[in-house]
């Protein structure tokens, strides 16, 4: 289920399309969770998994390289992540122990935990906003115009 919402895209799945994409009556679904903030849930747990934490001995612009990069790809990797990031409050919770981690190998470099969050959040928003303006771009209309053949129009 986690799957087939995924595939549909975080911020656009409903239940009733996970069950038809695994073949289920919705009522199925209903089984294993709740409601759709319930199976969004776990979506996001999983993209959470799947962010790479800092290694021991990299520099502070190694460690914020690496946020910046696995904000990137994990966006690559959960369609509609971005958009879900910023309509749905908790989102953050799922990534709050991987944050963890990355402030506390910036305190490790000097940086108080004030300034690591900050520089965190900062990489993080400007990465989900580009983000978002990619995917813009690369949406298409009913006629198959993407975002970026229309404003070369």
């Amino acid at each position: 289920m986690v799957d087939a919402a995924i595939g549909l895209g975080l911020d656009t799945f409903t239940l009733a399309k996970v069950a038809e994409r695994i073949g289920v009556v919705t009522s199925a679904v209903y089984r294993r969770f709740d409601s759709r903030d319930d199976l969004l849930d776990a979506c996001l747990a999983r993209a959470a998994s799947t962010i790479a934490v800092p290694r021991p001995g990299m520099t502070w612009q190694e460690i914020c390289r690496l946020w910046a990069d696995e904000c990137w790809r994990v966006c690559e990797g959960f369609p509609g992540l971005a958009r879900t990031v910023y309509s749905y409050a908790p989102a953050f919770a799922h990534v709050g122990p991987v944050a963890g981690a990355f402030a506390r190998a910036l305190e490790g470099h000097g940086y108080s935990r004030g300034q690591a969050e900050f520089a965190l959040d900062f990489l993080g928003d400007t990465v989900f906003s580009c983000r978002l303006g990619v995917e813009s771009m690369r949406a298409t209309d009913e006629s198959g115009a993407t975002g970026l053949d229309r404003v070369r129009e």
